[in-house]
Formats: C-alpha cells, structure tokens, sequence
C-alpha cells in the first residue's frame, strides 16, 4: 500500500475524529436530534449529524488527494446530492418518493455526466442500443439499492460505520492487487472519515451519523465498485464482487421486503425485523456482541470476494456455506414468518427435536401424501422410466468418432491480476467476436506490462505466431524493449497494464506475405498504465493488435503503436 494511499485514510481520520464532537456540540444544541419511537433502541438526546463532519472530512481529503477529472467531478456531485437528501431529511422529514427522486438525479448525474455505469453490459442477440439502455437502468438501481440497503443497517451503534469501513478496505486491498491506485485512494478517503467518526459511535454512542451519512456512504460505496471494484473484465466483477462484499447489508435489505410483503405491510413502514434487532432480541445478544457479529459476517464474505481471484472453489465454499448459515439463521429468528422454515424442517428429519417443525406437521407434506396417496407405485414406475430412457438416449448417441483436441490457449505463471482475469474469459467465452478481444487484450497486457519481466523476456510470445515470432522479439528487442533490461536491472520496471478497453474490432484488408488464406482481424485497444509509463512517458495509451484465425484458434500476428489515448469529445 503506497504513502499517498496511507496518508489520504490518516488525513481524513484525523479530520473526522476532530471534527464529530463539534458538529455534534453544535447541532444538539440546534435541536438536530434523534427522536426516540417504538423503532429505535437508543435513550436520551444524542445528535444524528455524524454524517456532516464525514462528509466535510472526505471533501477536504478529496481536494488534497484526489485528481479531478469528470468521473471523480461527477461522484463528488452525485454526492452533494445524496448528502442534501439526507441533510433535509435529517432536519424535515422527506418523504420516501423524495429521497428516491434524490437519489435518482445523483445517479444519473455519475451516469450521464461521469460515463460511471456497467461497462460491457451486453444480452446475447439484443440490439446494443437496448442493451445500453438496460444497463443504465440497472446501474440506477444499483446505485439507488445499495444506497438504500446501507442507509437499513444504521440501526445499531456502530454498525453501518464498522460494515462500511470493512467493504471499503476490501475494495482498497483488491484495487490495489490490481494496481488501481486511484479507487484505492477514493476508497480510504471516505474510510478514514467513517473511522473517524466511529470513534464517536461505537456503543455506547455519543453521536449518529443520520440520513446525510448513511445515505452518502451507500451512495459512494455503490458508485466505487462501478468504477471497477478494482477490476476490468467479466460483469462478474464489475457486480458480483461488490454484491459479495455487501452481501450483509443486501441480504437484510431483501429479506425486509419479503417480510413486509408476507405480512402485507409497506415497504418504507419501519420495523424490528432486521439482522441486527434479531440479534439484538431474539438472541438476547445486547448490541456491542451484535455488531460484532455482523463485523465478522461481512469479513467473511469480504474474503470470499478476495479468495475469487486465485481461489475460486475455496470462495465458493465459503460463500455457500455463509449463505446456508444465514438462511438458518433467518428461518430461527422467524426474520420472514413462524412458517418459513424449510431447511430447519429437513434438518429435523435428522435431529427430531420437538422445538423445530416436524416434516410430517409440514403443510407441503400433507399436500404430497393428500395427492399422491394410493398413486407411489405408479410415481415411482414413471420415475425410473424417464431415467432410464435418458441413460438409454445418451448412451445410443453417445460419441463414438475419434476425439478432436480442444483449443486451449496458454496462461503465463506469472501473469498480471489483469491478465489472469482476462484468460478466465477466454476459457470461459463461447463468442467468437469476445474471444479475439480477450486474446488480443492478453497478448498486449503481457506485452506491455514490464513489472513480471525477468531479463531478456519479453511478453506476449506465447500468443504470437510462431512463424513470426522471431521476428517479433528482434522488433520488439529495438523497439519497446530497447531499455527494459536496464530498467530491470535497477528494479525500476514498475510500469504495469491494470485496465483496457476495447475500441474497435474490425475485419482486416491487410495480409503478410505466406499468410493469404487465413482471415485478418484488427481490435484497437485503449491500455492503461498503473503510472506513467517510463518507456512511452504517458498513462493511457492506444495499440493495434492483428490476428489471424487459424484453425479456429486466433494468434497475434503484428502490433503496433498507434500513441497516446485521447479519451474522444462527447461533443
């Protein structure tokens, strides 16, 4: 983790911590309080203005560490809006039509202004006008859901403040993984600015944060991880990642609408439903064992998050195994219904404790023995039919010709966290179009990126024509590579390719000599460098790859450099 990364946490923490028992002295003085009601567990006159000195905190942090340019100008907008929203509210009272409105024009402001939405969103056979459309919807919702799932869990003392601090320092270490400095920083601004203010929050609670914090930090997290969650690749991690992460907050937010649904309530009518009121009372926990609790829930699936990136089936296993626990969890703490207990009546059928719901008590169980009484035998005569009908089929058709080798393409040991996210969409992809992209991606990632480079080794061989290949390193060795050996040999080969974006991917005319029959493809690329890059002395950069497709396996036949990127004028 780099001294700026460092410094933008400490900086704001210290901000934050200074500025909470001032803001609070001030506004509890103006009456800016949090009202006790029946939905509410805490007693006596604290102030729920935490949120403005978090707030404050981050602007400062963002004016001393933070580059501006329009995505970092739009997400500083898009969160005074939010913040406004939460403010008023704090203070008026908005209504819950209002508060989305809000929301809604933030969002759109990061969308349309910031170009911040779900990059690569496209539904196989959907024009891409309609698929574009759909992905600014659902980068709304996103933004509107999250915003809102974390604004729910600010219900105990220190529970959004700690959750919040969690997911963001999971975002930094896998931007950082990646070498996006950039989300890094961002991400610890605002978590040093919520630690500092947990210093205050944590229970017993001397201040809240309010809708102008919750709503603010819900607000930021959803638009970090669209920026990337440190990655560029699959929707994976574009969503899936951040919705792994935030696993608790959403969970509790889905289960709230269910429940209130079940019980035919509205969906902004408050009650003790959630994850940390279930905990709090119904398991007698007392609030400081809750939060706890539900630090080390959203830990764990933090992990799981991270353990993707080099462990996948460990990540899987843990995150079922997470998810099976909560659903017990749900259906023992009747956070739905007393009647929603399925895994809790199978796992009876084992334990046959009088406590937990008998199968046979189950009303789906009556309907079954009701409607298939007297008629088993002939379930049963269909079943084993249908399987071996099917084992009969499969093993008729079965293939019995000689066995064609599949395509595989080479992973480098020592590859990139880009590239390594970029070869699982090319063993992954089925499309002919994306797998150029990514084998073009690949190449020029290794190519380009020096920080994995031994000396004398140059990237991007393994996905070159073989035939060309010596000509490639001889090109290669007078041109990009020229000073590479040197760099290595004071350690200075930093420069690293840690995003791409593709720009065109078109049919190509032209054709080298021994090379006619075989088609031609050009995808330009936009590469971007974790720093400047010491070799072509700019941070975005834009290349031309040339492949052929030989066999139905691609290879990367010629590159070049077209320069630096200039991000086009949207005018």
């Amino acid at each position: 983790m780099s001294i700026h990364t460092i410094l933008s946490f400490v900086v704001t923490f210290i901000i934050a911590a200074f500025l909470v028992p001032l803001v609070g002295k001030v506004t509890k003085n103006m009456g800016i309080i949090a009202h006790e009601n029946k939905r509410t567990i805490h007693h006596g006159i604290i102030p729920r203005t935490g949120g403005y000195a978090i707030y404050i905190a981050f602007l400062i942090g963002a004016m001393i560490f933070l580059k501006t340019d329009v995505q970092i100008n739009s997400v500083l907008i898009g969160g005074f809006i939010i913040f406004m929203v939460g403010f008023y509210d704090d203070i008026h009272d908005l209504p819950p039509k209002a508060k989305v409105a809000g929301q809604v024009l933030a969002a759109l402001v990061v969308i349309l202004y910031g170009g911040i939405s779900l990059k690569d969103f496209m539904i196989p056979n959907v024009p891409t006008n309609i698929s574009t459309v759909l992905a600014i919807i659902i980068t709304i919702g996103w933004i509107i859901g999250i915003t809102n799932a974390v604004n729910l869990i600010d219900g105990l003392d220190g529970l959004c403040a700690g959750i919040s601090i969690i997911v963001l320092v999971t975002i930094t270490v896998t931007s950082i993984t990646s070498g996006r400095s950039d989300i890094a920083s961002l991400s610890m601004l605002l978590a040093g600015s919520i630690a500092g203010f947990l210093l205050y929050n944590f229970h017993p609670a001397k201040i809240f944060m309010g809708d102008c914090g919750a709503l603010f930090i819900g607000f930021m997290i959803s638009v970090i991880s669209l920026l990337g969650f440190g990655y560029k690749g699959s929707t994976f991690f574009t969503l899936g990642a951040p919705i792994v992460v935030l696993a608790v907050p959403i969970m509790d937010t889905l289960i709230a609408i269910i429940r209130r649904k079940v019980h035919h309530k509205r969906f902004d009518e408050a009650d003790r439903g959630h994850l940390h009121h279930k905990l709090m009372f119904s398991l007698e926990l007392g609030q400081t064992k809750s939060v706890l609790i539900l630090y080390a829930a959203t830990a764990l699936f933090s992990l799981c998050s991270y353990l993707n990136l080099n462990h996948p089936n460990y990540a899987r296993i843990l995150f079922i195994t997470l998810l099976i626990i909560f659903e017990i969890f749900v259906e023992y703490t009747n956070m739905i219904s007393r009647k929603y207990k399925p895994i809790l009546t199978i796992i009876n059928i084992f334990l046959h404790r009088d406590d937990l719901p008998k199968i046979k008590e189950s009303e789906p169980y009556r309907k079954i023995v009701r409607n298939f009484k007297g008629k088993l035998k002939y379930v049963l005569l269909v079943i084993v039919v249908v399987i071996a009908s099917y084992y009969g089929y499969q093993y008729t058709h079965r293939d019995t010709g000689p066995k064609i080798k599949p395509i595989t393409y080479v992973e480098v040991t020592d590859g990139t966290e880009l590239m390594k996210t970029i070869y699982k969409d090319i063993e992954s992809t089925r499309d002919r179009t994306a797998l150029r992209e990514y084998v073009a991606a690949y190449f020029a990632a290794d190519f380009y990126s020096l920080k994995n480079k031994d000396k004398d080794e140059i990237g991007g061989t393994n996905y070159f024509y073989q035939d060309k290949l010596s000509d490639f390193q001889d090109y290669a060795k007078k041109d990009y590579y020229a000073s590479v050996n040197k760099l290595i040999a004071n350690g200075e080969n930093t420069d690293n390719i840690v995003s791409y974006e593709v720009l065109s991917n078109t049919v190509s005319e032209t054709k080298l000599a021994g090379l006619e029959d075989y088609n031609y493809y050009d995808v330009i690329l936009h590469l971007q460098f974790n720093h400047k890059s010491q070799i072509l002395n700019t941070k975005d950069i834009s290349v031309t790859i040339r492949l052929i497709d030989k066999n139905h396996k691609y290879y990367v036949v010629s590159y070049s450099y077209n320069g630096p990127y200039v991000k086009p004028n949207d005018d």
